[in-house]
């Protein structure tokens, strides 16, 4: 009879950290994410691509993202994404800077809306001033952090200075 009762209870015991562990794990899932979070890549990203570190830059980016760039072919996978970026660094892109509109998330899957500024050089040497909008779709990655999986954005109006 002893035996049956301590299986009685050990059974009863692992039920309820089987279920302690269900809750905490879906507690951590809905675990309310604030816009500083969400808008991090991105001011990450600018800071990147202010450093010249086309490399920093594409780590914000997941393996397999993709950026939709204006006018220009999809252009998917990290290594494709840093070639992408310093080939930006390399025409002479700089002062980038980020500004967010909007942010929300669903689990592990959220977006930034924003607002950005940049420079570089036009055909005749001066500085050409480019203001846009930009969408990201992120996703958090298993220690916490978000980054890309798509990237999209375009123009204002470019105006030289």
């Amino acid at each position: 009879m002893k035996s049956k009762t301590s299986f009685v209870q050990l059974t009863f015991i692992l039920l309820l950290l089987l279920v302690v562990m269900a809750v905490c794990k879906t507690e951590a899932q809905t675990k309310t994410v604030t816009p500083e979070e969400l808008s991090q890549m991105n001011k990450d990203f600018a800071k990147a691509l202010n450093d010249k570190d086309a490399v920093a830059a594409s780590l914000l980016y997941a393996e397999d993202a993709s950026l939709l760039p204006p006018n220009e072919s999809i252009v998917t996978g990290r290594e494709n994404i840093q070639k992408y970026w310093q080939g930006a660094l390399d025409a002479g892109t700089t002062d980038v800077s980020v500004k967010t509109i909007s942010t929300g998330s669903d689990g592990d899957l959220g977006y930034e809306i924003g607002q950005f500024q940049l420079s570089y050089p036009g055909t005749d040497g001066k500085m050409i001033v480019e203001k846009g909008k930009y969408t990201e779709i992120l996703k958090r990655t298993s220690d916490g952090k978000w980054i890309s999986i798509y990237g999209i954005w375009n123009s204002d109006t470019s105006q030289s200075e």
